[in-house]
């Protein structure tokens, strides 16, 4: 990054077996081979321009200075620094250090020949505050952001960048002195623990139904958490409402956590309260058990939607998110410019992009809840239409639905989306997109045959006219640059099973049991989202059959898991979170239809894992919990600084994904399941923390259902 700043002008002679010291900032911004100097992003406030030394510095003197303010405009802002050099092999050494202090979001990057041509230098966050302090950064926990996973050879080092990046609005400072390069052995600090264990019991921090199954997790230590050991359940005032002992055997969960995990069985206390566990010396953050204790999940969670709603002022007092009308001009055809009425929607994730299949699936999710439970909450029927009058507005007269609306290449994520710089476009019909909307408007068309049936009749009619448009382009694949999907057998089945079912045409049922045996189900996914084509199918016995064999091994797989999640070590990935809701409201549709309670007891442990019983004890749902995410990679949250309650974190992501938090996390080892940061803004960590709406909609469906036990 920011390679092409570099001047090359350095050369340095240094003992073999200690380190080389690069600049201690008392002889000026050019010495000895090494030229300092500012830069910003055009738009930004920096300071001082050309970089001066200030005063005092570390020792003795001076110190590299630099203040700086974001202001709107750029995609990304950013300002910094840089201590250029020519091209020096540092294979003999193993690190940079330097003494600094200051505010703000920052990165330290090495810039290096190899990535010149890319700005896509090797570089790793960095912690600082007003008072001098050591910071140590060994090479190996550098990374790219494009090329993840890529480690730098140390060759061809230009140079060292402190780059401080995140939104308008934010300002910060930064010192830095006595800058060198250390040799192996020679670092003066230590590196944070991989595995931090937390001996503490770990429970669902909202609570529990009375008649649930109630399992707390522990982890084994050396002084506390072992087999057999006692517990209790006790309440505000130190009563023992319940007394206990640990599981004699230890379940060995360190392919997710690095742990042994013992647990304690609880569900004989029924009687609602607040509560805490305590193991030894050690207490549970608190909880509940109360009949309705999901209900205000359920009502924030739903409630989320009604704040990310595009095209429409937004004015909340209880979180104080407001912001003027935005996305009024949504949106042109990239290239020809012609323009189309596509207001409306949710945005979708972070950034202000609106997706057909989303969109449809968040509806599906809602709609559901309504068909199966038999919901007829108008809050939740509100939103539902919120997102289905956009999908109806995506359908072009041909019958082909739109496959999304955004700024693609260009997202404004830290500004209000009233304030949203870039044009926007749409993208043609395809099957996939055509699809989820034929499916989804089926739905609505029985959902709201009674309440509306103007409008029941207008769903079913885009609907019929979408069913067209797919029987006519069989193979119209549209790959977007960040849903990649190139099948679309699964969202032509759900389309054909909400058509059977909803107009009871016996060709369409024939075809049904020919191509649901063929393409088979899973657990939903945005990619996989015909499990809904087989809901709609569900009076039907081979039907049930599939739904219980796709179900039947996620209860013997929590069963043999320390905290119980439907997660295998490699599924801790981008929004691991909404794989996690994906299963947990299929097994709640399979409790509905079966009428069988196993279902239902697996759905909520996965609840519970959401909500607290996991590895890092953390609630990933904002609101929700006495220790829960607080600084969600969301717009809500960076632009506006207001936290949105009810609203899920991405989740545990083992993967490097570009985010300078996410890839240090993984490359100390961290085990999978305790890979997540709670961080936003210019050094947030959104292939961990970023949340999205199907995801979220699940969430509403799952505490929806268990609202109404």
């Amino acid at each position: 990054m920011l390679s092409v700043l570099f001047a090359l002008c350095f050369s340095s002679q240094v003992a073999s077996w200690g380190p080389m010291l690069l600049n201690d900032c008392d002889r000026g911004v050019v010495h000895d081979g090494v030229h300092w100097s500012s830069f910003g992003d055009g738009t930004s406030t920096v300071s001082p321009q050309p970089l001066e030394f200030g005063s005092p510095g570390y020792r003795p003197q001076h110190a590299a200075h630099l203040t700086f303010t974001f202001r709107p405009g750029p995609l990304h802002s950013f300002a910094g620094m840089v201590a250029s050099i020519s091209p020096t092999n540092l294979s003999d050494f193993e690190g940079v250090r330097f003494r600094a202090r200051g505010s703000g979001s920052w990165l330290c990057f090495m810039s290096t020949a190899g990535a010149s041509a890319t700005h896509d230098d090797f570089g790793s966050p960095f912690a600082i505050d007003p008072e001098w302090q050591s910071v140590e950064l060994p090479f190996h926990s550098m990374a790219q952001r494009e090329k993840h996973g890529s480690h730098w050879s140390r060759t061809g080092a230009l140079g060292i960048v402190w780059l401080a990046a995140g939104f308008p609005g934010q300002s910060g400072w930064i010192d830095v002195d006595d800058v060198e390069f250390y040799r192996p052995g020679g670092a003066l600090s230590h590196a944070p623990p991989a595995n931090v264990v937390l001996a503490e019991p770990k429970v669902n921090q909202v609570g529990y139904l009375p008649n649930a199954r109630k399992i707390f997790s522990i982890a084994q230590t050396a002084d506390l958490a072992q087999g057999g050991a006692p517990f209790q359940v006790v309440d505000g005032n130190r009563a023992v409402h319940l007394s206990g002992h640990l599981s004699l055997q230890a379940i060995d969960d360190t392919a997710h956590t690095g742990e042994k995990v013992y647990q304690g069985d609880f569900s004989k206390l029924t009687r609602p309260g607040r509560y805490w566990i305590v193991v030894g010396g050690r207490r549970s953050a608190p909880f509940h058990i109360a009949p309705d204790v999901y209900e205000p999940l359920y009502r924030s969670a739903i409630r989320c939607f009604r704040l990310i709603r595009c095209g429409t002022a937004v004015d909340d007092r209880v979180t104080g998110i407001r912001h003027p009308a935005c996305h009024a001009s949504d949106a042109v055809f990239r290239g020809d410019e012609t323009k189309l009425d596509l207001t409306g929607g949710w945005h979708n994730a972070c950034d202000y992009g609106k997706f057909t299949i989303e969109a449809a699936i968040s509806c599906a999710w809602m709609l559901n809840l309504a068909e199966l439970e038999g919901v007829r909450d108008a809050t939740l029927l509100d939103e539902a239409r919120w997102g289905l009058e956009w999908i109806l507005k995506m359908q072009k007269p041909d019958g082909g639905v739109l496959t999304k609306v955004d700024s693609e290449d260009h997202f404004s994520s830290g500004t209000s989306p009233d304030k949203d710089p870039f044009p926007r476009y749409y993208k043609l019909a395809g099957c996939i997109s055509t699809g989820d909307a034929v499916g989804v408007l089926c739905l609505a068309s029985r959902v709201y045959h009674v309440s509306d049936p103007r409008f029941a009749a207008r769903c079913l009619n885009a609907a019929k006219h979408g069913w067209e448009w797919l029987e006519a382009h069989p193979d119209s694949i549209i790959v977007d640059a960040d849903y990649v999907d190139h099948n679309a057998l699964q969202e032509k089945l759900w389309a054909l099973g909400e058509m059977a079912r909803t107009t009871g045409n016996r060709d369409l049922q024939s075809r049904w049991r020919r191509d649901s045996a063929s393409v088979g189900l899973r657990a939903p996914s945005w990619m996989e989202p015909q499990f809904f084509g087989f809901l709609a199918q569900r009076k039907q016995p081979a039907v049930v059959l599939a739904i219980r064999a796709v179900c039947d091994p996620m209860i013997a797989a929590s069963d043999e898991n320390g905290y119980g999640v439907l997660l295998n070590p490699m599924e801790y990935t981008w929004e691991s979170n909404e794989t996690l809701l994906m299963r947990t409201s299929m097994l709640l549709c399979c409790a509905r239809i079966t009428g069988e309670k196993k279902y239902q007891r697996c759905a909520e442990r996965q609840l519970d894992w959401l909500l607290g019983t996991n590895g890092i004890g953390l609630s990933f749902v904002t609101g929700f919990g006495g220790q829960s995410v607080t600084h969600p990679w969301h717009w809500t949250a960076m632009a506006l600084g207001k936290l949105m309650p009810g609203w899920v974190a991405g989740g545990p992501n083992r993967w490097e994904s570009g985010d300078p938090m996410g890839t240090a996390k993984i490359r100390l080892g961290t085990p999978p399941a305790k890979c997540f940061v709670d961080a936003n803004g210019g050094t947030g960590s959104y292939s961990t923390n970023e949340g999205e709406t199907c995801e979220n909609a699940a969430l509403v469906f799952a505490a929806g259902c268990l609202s109404r036990p």
